[in-house]
């Protein structure tokens, strides 16, 4: 389904159809730039509403079936075997502090958290947060675990400094692995629905691991490419069909 918006500026018709539709993925084609007196004028644009990259963790984890929490705590049962190797890992010592850190916020939040150490990958300090209030921590597409997850990284130049080797991960419930699975399911869902009308797919607002993963996601294929759009830390990805070499899709 289509509709149609005006505005003063291709962003502000863009916005009026955001609050209309209830949602910020749809596809966005300019119909019209008016060049009014002194340039004041108006955009029309024609919308197609997307369908909205799935949550892994709907309305929380009260969504999720048993099977799926069977799987998830089998899950974390072997992640909790993994060796550690002591050469890359911090001092205990640093993890305490961290590990107090973040406690500390989810206490003050008003949640009661605790936070365990998993293991080193590449640079990465990954740790799970256990709590009965997890879907809230989680937040809404992950929201909440993020902003949680920046305070950490602040502070962790604190204790490591600036130019520190790590950088801190944060996951609960195995959210992190399912929301990537989900990302990259949607990605290449919108690509194939690009090429069969060859035209382009704008998705929601990511955050810049996640346009990492898609980006990444649709560079594995041949007839789609794809650039990050808007400003600020949650960007759009727009995926276009075909090649274009070094020419920007416009």
């Amino acid at each position: 389904m289509t509709m149609e918006f005006e505005g003063r500026t291709e962003r502000e018709a863009v916005a009026k159809a955001a609050a209309e539709l209830g949602s910020e993925s749809f596809d966005v084609e300019v119909l019209e730039r008016g060049g009014g007196l002194f340039g004041k004028g108006k955009v029309r644009i024609s919308v197609r509403k997307l369908s909205s990259i799935p949550d892994p963790m709907g309305s929380g984890d009260s969504s999720r079936t048993n099977k799926e929490k069977k799987e998830a705590s089998t899950e974390n049962k072997e992640i909790e075997q993994e060796e550690v190797s002591k050469e890359d890992a911090p001092t205990g010592k640093q993890l305490k502090e961290i590990t107090d850190f973040v406690e500390g916020v989810i206490k003050r939040m008003g949640y009661p958290g605790e936070l365990k150490f998993r293991k080193v990958e590449a640079g990465k300090l990954i740790f799970d947060i256990t709590s009965t209030h997890s879907s809230i921590l989680i937040g809404k597409k992950g929201r909440n675990l993020d902003s949680l997850q920046l305070l950490a990284n602040v502070y962790l130049g604190k204790v490591v400094g600036e130019n520190g080797p790590w950088r801190i991960i944060l996951d609960a419930e195995g959210y992190r692995a399912r929301r990537e699975k989900s990302l990259i399911r949607m990605a290449h869902h919108a690509a194939d629905e690009t090429v069969k009308d060859g035209s382009s797919r704008l998705l929601e607002p990511l955050n810049p691991f996640e346009r990492r993963l898609i980006h990444t996601a649709i560079g594995s294929r041949g007839d789609v490419i794809s650039q990050s759009e808007g400003t600020g830390l949650y960007k759009r990805v727009r995926i276009f069909a075909g090649r274009m070499g070094n020419k920007k899709p416009q």
